[in-house]
């Protein structure tokens, strides 16, 4: 496992309330447990399939995280996953990875 071998690694979780809230702070847990650096939750982003759920509130998102915190550090600052999911935060790689 990438933990083993001494790699940062970050674990995103996309909450969906009435879906998955209850499995959240299992999944947490579970991920703490292995080694993970730090957890990402990431509200619903309401389309598709799921556009007839509300996502979480900025409230609900920070009582999440704060109950997760006891198993897992977690990534408080990113509003969406998109900055950093690639490279390292504060720089930007992706423009290079669409380059013709």
């Amino acid at each position: 496992m990438a933990v083993d071998r001494h790699m940062i690694v970050k674990v995103n979780t996309v909450y969906i309330p009435g879906i998955n809230e209850d499995h959240i702070p299992e999944i947490a847990k579970k991920v703490g447990e292995m080694g993970v650096y730090n957890f990402n939750l990431i509200p619903l982003i309401a389309q598709y399939k799921f556009a007839d759920i509300t996502p979480p509130t900025p409230e609900m998102k920070r009582k999440m995280q704060d109950e997760c915190s006891k198993y897992v550090k977690q990534m408080r600052h990113c509003q969406r996953c998109r900055a950093d999911a690639i490279g390292r935060l504060g720089h930007d790689v992706q423009s290079c990875m669409y380059s013709e």
